[in-house]
């Protein structure tokens, strides 16, 4: 039963894989670009953390030991 399995699974993903897409060494520079990062506005999203910082009152919660309220 396993051998069934198994076969048929090499079977099924050895199918896929004429369908991936393979990045060819010209297309990399297009997504080395800075367009292309995760955080298109990099000056928004530090005001974005520094507005959480202060809506939540953790100044300095980002370490292990104590967050901004005082608390232990």
């Amino acid at each position: 039963m396993y051998k069934i399995i198994l076969i048929l699974s090499a079977l099924v993903l050895s199918g896929c894989s004429d369908r991936l897409v393979r990045v060819m060494p010209y297309e990399k520079e297009y997504f080395a670009q800075e367009k292309m990062s995760l955080s298109p506005i990099a000056e928004r999203a530090e005001q974005e953390g520094h507005i959480f910082l202060i809506r939540e009152a953790s100044a300095g919660g980002e370490s292990a030991f104590q967050g901004g309220c005082g608390c232990r």
